[in-house]
């Protein structure tokens, strides 16, 4: 499903503040619940724009519409249903909250480490030394798993590519060829599902680029993606996004290492 918030959210940390794009994403968020019957011409006018603005924020946001637009704010309420039980974990204690998550955080990660494939993250870390043009992609919180990689990388000589905003992860991983590698950081393995929701990202399967996803589920079968780096997790509030935060790091490491053996 389109999450709206999500998308909105990246538009207000990847624009300039003050920009149009930053008012109008801002207004919406902030005035979400009432804004199903708001037309375009209210809507510019709340946000101090015009109608035009708007039209073009739709088409950034990858929506072909005010309409579209307002189809998304209508499910809004729905949406917010699926996450009544996002801070649940397990072992909660109300009486040691900070104790027992942190306790259920450790516990998560000792099921993560038998499950790694030194192998595949070897894999990645050769591939990622060879290939000129790196991109590494997550949706919401794995996205920042992408950028402290992006960050982490840079400081030992190799520059990834990743951005915020999920229209320009889009149309970067359409464009791609034979000679990119891209990495995508999805714990549920629903990344292309949240990202290219009504498209196919390849119209030339040949001609594409070659993707490795991290990953905890572990039945996933999906056609553009060649290699896959599966964890073990409860998938709950306590488990993510540290797993995909240890891997990350992990493939620096080796990375690092591999720079300073001689060939």
């Amino acid at each position: 499903m389109f999450n709206l918030m999500i998308i909105l959210s990246s538009m207000i940390n990847s624009e300039p503040f003050g920009s149009n794009n930053y008012k109008i994403a801002k207004y919406i968020i902030e005035n979400i619940e009432d804004l199903e019957d708001c037309s375009v011409s209210q809507l510019a006018k709340s946000c101090y724009v015009s109608n035009s603005s708007i039209s073009r924020f739709c088409r950034d946001i990858g929506m072909s519409d005010f309409n579209a637009l307002k189809n998304q704010i209508a499910k809004f309420g729905i949406s917010q249903e699926t996450t009544k039980g996002k801070y649940e974990f397990q072992s909660y204690d109300p009486h040691q909250p900070a104790k027992s998550y942190i306790t259920s955080v450790i516990d998560n990660l000792k099921l993560v480490i038998p499950s790694i494939d030194e192998q595949s993250i070897q894999k990645l870390v050769k591939d990622i030394s060879q290939y000129k043009n790196v991109a590494a992609f997550g949706y919401r919180q794995s996205e920042n798993v992408a950028l402290n990689l992006q960050y982490d990388l840079q400081t030992n000589g190799k520059h990834i590519f990743t951005c915020i905003k999920f229209t320009e992860q889009a149309e970067y991983i359409g464009q791609a060829n034979q000679d990119d590698l891209i990495i995508i950081f999805s714990d549920t393995g629903t990344y292309f599902d949240c990202v290219f929701e009504r498209v196919k990202p390849f119209k030339n399967m040949k001609t594409k680029p070659k993707i490795y996803m991290i990953t905890s589920c572990h039945d996933l079968d999906i056609p553009y993606v060649d290699e896959y780096i599966y964890y073990h997790s409860r998938h709950d509030y306590a488990s993510h996004p540290y797993p995909l935060m240890m891997i990350a790091d992990v493939i620096c490491v080796e990375y690092a290492h591999m720079k300073k053996i001689p060939h």
